[in-house]
């Protein structure tokens, strides 16, 4: 089992919303007593991500990462508006992602 997940988060320019999303996602993370390393990428670089488990976009793509990452929404956590609901599929997937390690 993995003892750590590692993310990306990304916006479009990788900074103000990256920033907001980011700290939703450590206090989550941090509460759930889940090891994290999270870092801040622009929307246009998830194509060629690559060492991430996980990919938080905060607006919508059509791209998919090309080392297999999935990538979520999570313009929830964000604006406020079905962020529990992002959130509990946030930890799913996490979870998921750290029991096949």
């Amino acid at each position: 089992m993995k003892s750590c997940v590692n993310i990306v988060v990304a916006c479009g320019g990788g900074i103000f919303t990256t920033t907001v999303v980011t700290e939703k996602i450590q206090e989550i993370l941090k509460k759930e007593k889940i090891g994290f390393n999270i870092s801040p990428h622009k929307i246009t670089e998830v194509p060629n991500i690559t060492g991430a488990d996980l990919i938080v976009v905060t607006g919508k793509t059509s791209e998919t990462n090309k080392a297999g990452a999935p990538v979520m929404l999570g313009l929830p956590l964000f604006t406020g508006v079905g962020a529990e609901e992002f959130t509990a599929q946030l930890l799913a997937k996490i979870r998921e992602i750290m029991s096949k390690s």
